[in-house]
């Protein structure tokens, strides 16, 4: 029988249950199905039960070789940066990129697509011609966890503080901050493409993800005021009270960040309180230093601005126990 369902028309069938054994129930598989994705005994089959009480079959070589995407773009009628376009369809899951041109690529063009394509993880340039640059995605986004690269970027950033905070006492320089961001970005690209790019979603695996990108922002934007710190702290003379204050501030944004991504891995109201409590606290620490050394304006404008994001951050990711399923 054919249904229209949202608008898409669907093969539907009803099925008796049966009894196997003294305590088994089962429903044979209709031979439709069967036929088209050639299943044999002993192929395996992942069943999810969804909240509205279907439950969904899939054939688990469909689920892990998922078809290939791909697009071709014409460069002279889009007019936008080569680099640019490479972000954003590697950010929604294409693997596969045709850049055409009626014109010749010139050397400027290839130097762009390839600073592009390094920032990319899994992303390599197989065809060159004058007028075509293929570009493929041998990255599988499907068996990248988003946690994993959320904590990943989170070690990242926190590294990043961590070092800074030793200068003030240790009088040594951090390493490349350019590579940190590098690093960063790629991360951060991987998360996007995991999420934006996922062939199918339901409700709150898509909330869950919105609200990772959002922390990954967040991420992003404070390794940015970090570079600005660890600038602005060799023009400073702080003493020992101060350097006090300041390393406690850091650890401190540390410890919110932390709250921030675990608490969309394992949401918790606990972990909600805490990073609310330690905001504050970290506010009247701040109120203190000022007070100690009105002249550090700077620095404070820095903290403080550090502060209102991991705040907004933190409204964020205590939405995570309301999705459901993580109740």
């Amino acid at each position: 029988m054919r249904s229209s369902i949202d608008g898409e028309q669907k093969d539907v069938e009803s099925r008796k249950v049966q009894r196997l054994g003294s305590s088994s129930l089962f429903i044979t598989l209709p031979k439709k199905w069967i036929n088209k994705w050639s299943i044999k005994p002993g192929d395996k089959v992942i069943m999810e039960l969804e909240s509205n009480g279907s439950l969904k079959l899939t054939a688990e070589k469909v689920k892990v070789s998922p078809a290939k995407r791909s697009i071709r773009i014409d460069v002279d009628s889009t007019k936008q940066q080569l680099g640019r376009t490479i972000s954003c369809l590697y950010s929604l899951g294409y693997d596969e990129i045709v850049l055409e041109s009626k014109k010749s690529f010139g050397q400027k063009d290839f130097e762009e697509v390839m600073g592009s394509v390094k920032q990319m993880v899994g992303m390599e340039v197989t065809e060159i011609g004058d007028s075509l640059i293929k570009i493929d995605c041998l990255l599988d986004s499907e068996k990248v966890g988003i946690e994993s690269l959320l904590r990943r970027m989170l070690n990242i950033v926190a590294k990043q503080i961590d070092d800074i905070s030793s200068s003030l006492i240790q009088d040594k320089k951090r390493g490349n901050g350019k590579g940190t961001l590098e690093e960063l970005r790629r991360v951060h690209y991987m998360l996007t493409r995991r999420i934006i790019g996922k062939r199918e979603e339901r409700e709150g695996s898509f909330t869950l993800g919105y609200l990772a990108l959002l922390a990954a922002q967040t991420l992003m934007t404070l390794t940015r005021h970090v570079e600005k710190m660890e600038t602005l702290f060799p023009t400073l003379e702080l003493g020992e009270e101060e350097t006090r204050l300041v390393r406690g501030l850091l650890q401190k944004i540390n410890d919110v960040l932390d709250e921030v991504v675990m608490t969309l891995i394992f949401p918790s109201y606990k972990r909600i309180s805490n990073g609310f409590t330690m905001i504050s606290q970290s506010r009247e620490e701040l109120k203190e230093l000022l007070r100690v050394r009105p002249d550090l304006t700077s620095l404070g404008y820095l903290l403080d601005s550090m502060l209102d994001l991991l705040e907004k951050a933190m409204e964020n990711s205590s939405c995570g126990v309301f999705i459901e399923g993580n109740e």
